[in-house]
């Protein structure tokens, strides 16, 4: 467990260094095109699309990161492999549904970054159709049925999770933005968002 951590650890920061750098060839680029076009680009949470570019063209010249990318590759392809699960909220912090909501917020991510860096669909279609299955459910939830908290969120018990499942969650949409029909983003933006 430690070991797989390590590796993501690594992987992440690898990912913010090549960020970083390809953040000052933006601000470049910002004097060439206008604001607005570069605004609209997608990905541009976490990596954006030079950043996109940029790790690319890295493939097979870092071995740290390509590790940890292969790392991260095996852990969400057997996630895949297992299917999509989106249970209904029913238990504190520890109990089955947190613990499956609080694992998907962190696969849907990695998936997400898998997307945009190894340009494979399957992670694309994975993250849609995980977002679709939480756009169907979440619009029926109440909120929590744990009544510990002064502050429930609709997936978790205390809202301060479900803030944490959207910075995740957002994450991965915005790294498939572009795979995603116009209707589908609104679909998503109106009832999950």
């Amino acid at each position: 467990m430690t070991h797989t951590k390590n590796f993501i650890l690594k992987f992440a920061l690898v990912a913010i260094v090549f960020t970083v750098f390809s953040c000052k060839k933006e601000d470049t680029a910002v004097a060439d095109n206008s604001e607005s076009a570069i605004t609209q680009q997608h990905p541009k949470l976490i990596l954006t699309a030079q950043g996109v570019k940029d790790i690319r063209a890295q493939l097979g010249n870092i071995p740290i990161f390509d590790k940890s990318l292969q790392a991260v590759k095996e852990e969400i392809d057997a996630e895949i492999e297992l299917g999509i699960e989106v249970p209904i909220p029913k238990d504190y912090s520890g109990g089955y549904t947190h613990v499956r909501h609080k694992r998907n917020w962190f696969v849907l991510q990695k998936a997400g970054l898998l997307y945009q860096i190894l340009d494979d669909e399957k992670y694309a279609k994975y993250v849609k159709g995980m977002l679709m299955e939480y756009e169907a459910l979440y619009k029926t939830l109440p909120l929590h049925p744990k009544t510990r908290s002064y502050a429930r969120g609709k997936l978790f018990w205390q809202c301060l999770n479900d803030s944490n499942w959207l910075v995740y969650v957002s994450q991965a949409y915005d790294c498939i933005y572009d795979y995603l029909t116009e209707e589908e983003r609104n679909k998503l933006e109106t009832n999950l968002f």
